[in-house]
């Protein structure tokens, strides 16, 4: 497991936090007033319905059959129906999406040639805010995004701090972390559930 632990000074403006790695999970807490504790997982969540009898599988490509956008899997939740049923359902978690993926089927490649393993129906991101009360994340100014840094420029991987958090002036303690390859556990309480820590 790759951890990191550390301090940044808030601008009030989104900021670019270079950690070296893309972390699946951060908590950001406002050290200066103690009145921010913001939690995320910065990996994008495709929803996914009807599961063909092709079973998708970590490390495939996925292709939008109408938007032509790609990802790259990295998890696979299932929560309800079975792939050799044809009635598969529950979550894609994923490295990267080149495009806007719509609802629509997707096409699969690397691992396995197949049409139609799957319809998505939304990209979503997942981060709670436990302020006062546990609440959804409502937009990029309130959560954390994955920052893919700029290698040309020397810019190394991690994430954006969205500037809701990012208060002006104010301390905030960062916490980073991200599952190393290898910690994969195939099944958790009877669902293919790929990841455990």
């Amino acid at each position: 497991m790759t951890v990191f632990a550390g301090f940044i000074h808030g601008t009030g403006a989104a900021l670019n936090l270079e950690l070296g790695f893309i972390p699946d999970y951060v908590e950001v807490t406002n050290l200066t007033d103690g009145d921010i504790v913001q939690r995320g997982w910065p990996g994008k969540v495709v929803v996914f319905t009807s599961g063909g009898v092709g079973q998708v599988k970590a490390g495939m490509v996925l292709t939008g059959a109408t938007s032509g956008a790609t990802m790259v899997v990295n998890q696979v939740i299932l929560d309800s129906g079975s792939w050799a049923g044809g009635d598969a359902a529950g979550w894609f978690i994923v490295d990267s999406i080149v495009g806007t993926i719509t609802t629509e089927n997707v096409n699969a490649s690397r691992g396995l040639a197949q049409d139609n393993v799957a319809t998505v129906v939304v990209q979503v991101e997942f981060g709670v805010d436990i302020n006062t009360e546990v609440a959804s994340i409502t937009s990029a100014a309130t959560s954390f995004l994955r920052y893919e840094g700029d290698a040309a420029n020397g810019y190394a991987k991690g994430i954006t701090i969205g500037s809701t958090i990012s208060k002006n002036g104010k301390l905030l303690g960062i916490l980073a972390i991200k599952n190393d390859a290898g910690l994969n556990s195939p099944l958790v309480l009877g669902n293919d559930q790929q990841t455990g820590w």
